[in-house]
């Protein structure tokens, strides 16, 4: 999108963070190498929040533009639109790419085993079979959940599942938003 964005002389830049800001570019037609390199260095690392960061982060934006929120949105659905909300009436286009790998959807796991919890460290015990069609409802119901916060406050919505190759999956966003804008 960044790519694409600077192509049409439009103005990107970036906001990473955790439970913080960790790194701003500010907007600019000519940012793409910058923010290029930063997407290669981001490294997944600490316990992320949305709430905080984001609420800082709407004092970047003076200007109305489009912004994109990238996550897996591991909170609950009403905290991630409290998180976007101030975005949107700031009078951002605001869109959310809720990024899963498939095995965070369909959970495939046979074996018992522990899991890990990348950003704390913890452990825990899983026996897949007895777990698996409950996880697959509640990733179903906080994925339809997101979905349905996202379009009743006007904040378009795509799951983007790893699997999919990237070109493909922006190609059906993009067209999707594009049929959308006509009705709008």
């Amino acid at each position: 999108l960044t790519y694409f964005c600077t192509k049409q002389r439009d103005r990107v830049g970036l906001v990473t963070f955790d439970d913080d800001i960790v790194k701003r570019i500010p907007p600019s037609a000519k940012h793409l190498d910058v923010v290029l390199h930063e997407l290669d260095r981001i490294d997944a690392g600490r316990r992320g929040s949305l709430v905080p960061p984001l609420f800082k982060a709407t004092e970047f934006f003076k200007r109305r533009g489009i912004l994109v929120a990238i996550s897996d949105f591991y909170e609950e659905p009403q905290t991630v639109l409290d998180a976007l909300k101030p975005l949107r009436y700031g009078g951002n286009d605001v869109i959310v790419f809720h990024i899963l790998d498939p095995a965070e959807i369909d959970f495939p796991y046979d074996d018992a085993t522990s899991f890990q919890d990348l950003e704390t460290g913890r452990k825990m015990p899983v026996v897949p079979e007895k777990l698996r069609e409950q996880y697959r409802q509640l990733v179903q119901e906080h994925i339809d959940a997101l979905s349905k916060l996202c379009g009743e406050n006007r904040i378009d919505y795509a799951l983007f599942n790893t699997a999919t190759p990237l070109d493909h999956a922006l190609f059906q966003f993009l067209a999707m938003r594009q049929k959308l804008s006509r009705v709008r």
